[in-house]
């Protein structure tokens, strides 16, 4: 899966989406009318037609994506590819003027959190992100050890322990062998 690709479809958003471009690795699409002549060269990729056209592609070839949308069109373009969240791709939405940088889907498993900060630390923008454990300075359980190569084998477990963990009920960790000093 490739890492992250931009797209944008109006005037305004192809402006932001272009400062972006040069500053995340990443590809960026827009739509041919936009053009500013300089895309071959900058590796930047036009499209015609309806985004609704290409968005399956887009959604299944890259690990995260940015796009230059209202809200409510990204809503209705990527509800019919959902899947997982522990498959379908990070999304983030950036309004026309880069304002605002919004976690829309993965925001831990497929890392739409971290690239909203990343999107909104480029953009000088505020980034939104709705998630319990985010927005209470919790602990992400389904993100829990993973920098330590730990597995989760059974999610049905994660949601009611993130429920317990954001609700402030006490949760219990055991921990029957590995490194024991994890937790500093």
């Amino acid at each position: 899966m490739k890492p992250y690709a931009l797209v944008a479809i109006t005037k305004h958003g192809v402006e932001v989406a272009r400062t972006l471009h040069e500053k995340l690795p990443c590809d960026l699409y827009y739509m041919e009318k936009f053009s500013y002549g300089d895309e071959s060269e900058r590796e930047i990729r036009l499209f015609s037609g309806s985004p609704r056209e290409h968005m399956p592609h887009l959604f299944h070839t890259y690990k995260g994506l940015v796009l230059f949308f209202s809200l409510g069109a990204v809503v209705r373009l990527i509800a019919p590819l959902l899947k997982s969240k522990h498959t379908d791709p990070a999304v983030v939405v950036v309004d026309d003027h880069g304002k605002y940088a919004i976690s829309v889907l993965s925001g831990h498993l497929g890392g739409a959190n971290m690239l909203t900060r990343e999107v909104a630390r480029i953009l000088n923008a505020e980034p939104v992100i709705t998630t319990a454990s985010e927005v209470n300075q919790t602990i992400p359980v389904d993100l829990l050890g993973r920098e330590f190569g730990w597995v989760i084998e059974d999610f049905a477990h994660v949601t009611p322990v993130s429920a317990a963990v954001v609700n402030e009920e006490p949760v219990a960790i055991i921990q029957e062998a590995g490194e024991k000093n994890w937790w500093t």
